[in-house]
């Protein structure tokens, strides 16, 4: 979502109104005032909110003002109120604001998986039980849950570093473009449809489970005396879990599955130690 306004837009929660149904919100411009819920839903603004790889609406920190009705429908609102607060302060009066039939009006553009703009070393493809809205910094999409685990598959991970096109700054981001999300190499979840139970349960738990870095994921250390290629991979239980079911839809050996951990950590760390030479050269 594109809000044109973020600061009028994106409300942070502070508690019950003053009657049910209200709830005290405060905006980034510093307002402080009571909204109807019906008009606040709950929006991802930055992937660092997302602590797991399955989103919990209830962590998520901010609100965003939906409001889709007329002034008119609106009469004796909290809401109202509040839109024409905006205007006073020409929120309105904003291109991207200004463009829409109804100013205040944000797209409802929901999705139950997510990608951030830029990968370091924490790397998922987030999930959501429910569709949620999201900002602008991340690409939205539905998807079914079998290829939400596909998604965040170590495997997927090792075709999108090898398709990686730019390294970044300091930390090593590799920037994501939405036709790369749109090309992205997976495999069919028709190969592990039959096993939409164990999958369910498998996200139910890493939504409790937070996003370690790749290395700790795959259980390799990279800083090591011992190369990479040569280390024993040791993958977190939840990472094997949902790893297990991809790589026995691919019929990979034991060694194989040790190949592919290795691959995604050796070009992660080599993504990341090319960006500190460039910073360090700079």
């Amino acid at each position: 979502i594109k809000t044109g306004a973020n600061e009028f837009f994106y409300l942070e929660p502070l508690g019950p109104g003053s009657m049910p149904g209200l709830l005290r919100v405060r905006n980034g411009a510093g307002w402080e005032g009571e909204i109807e819920e019906e008009f606040l839903k709950p929006v991802i603004k930055s992937p660092r909110e997302c602590r797991s790889i399955v989103i919990k609406p209830e962590d998520l920190k901010y609100r965003i003002f939906m409001c889709h009705k007329s002034k008119a429908e609106l009469k004796g609102t909290r809401a109202l109120q509040y839109i024409k607060w905006g205007e006073k302060k020409k929120y309105s009066n904003r291109p991207t604001c200004n463009s829409r039939s109804i100013w205040w009006s944000v797209p409802n553009e929901m999705g139950n998986s997510f990608w951030g703009k830029e990968l370091r070393e924490r790397i998922a493809v987030f999930a959501s039980l429910i569709p949620l809205l999201a900002d602008c910094r991340l690409y939205v999409a539905t998807v079914d849950q079998p290829l939400q685990l596909i998604l965040n598959s170590v495997v997927t991970f090792l075709a999108d570093e090898v398709k990686a096109r730019q390294y970044g700054g300091g930390g090593g981001p590799r920037s994501l473009m939405v036709y790369e999300v749109k090309q992205q190499l997976v495999l069919s979840s028709n190969f592990i449809d039959n096993k939409r139970d164990q999958i369910n349960n498998i996200l139910l738990h890493l939504a409790s489970k937070p996003v370690e870095s790749i290395f700790t994921e795959c259980g390799i250390d990279p800083e090591s005396d011992i190369p990479i290629s040569k280390q024993e991979p040791n993958p977190l239980p939840d990472r094997k879990a949902l790893d297990d079911i991809v790589f026995d839809a691919l019929g990979l050996t034991e060694e194989e599955r040790k190949e592919v951990y290795r691959a995604v950590c050796q070009l992660v760390w080599e993504r990341i130690n090319r960006a500190r030479s460039v910073s360090g050269n700079g």
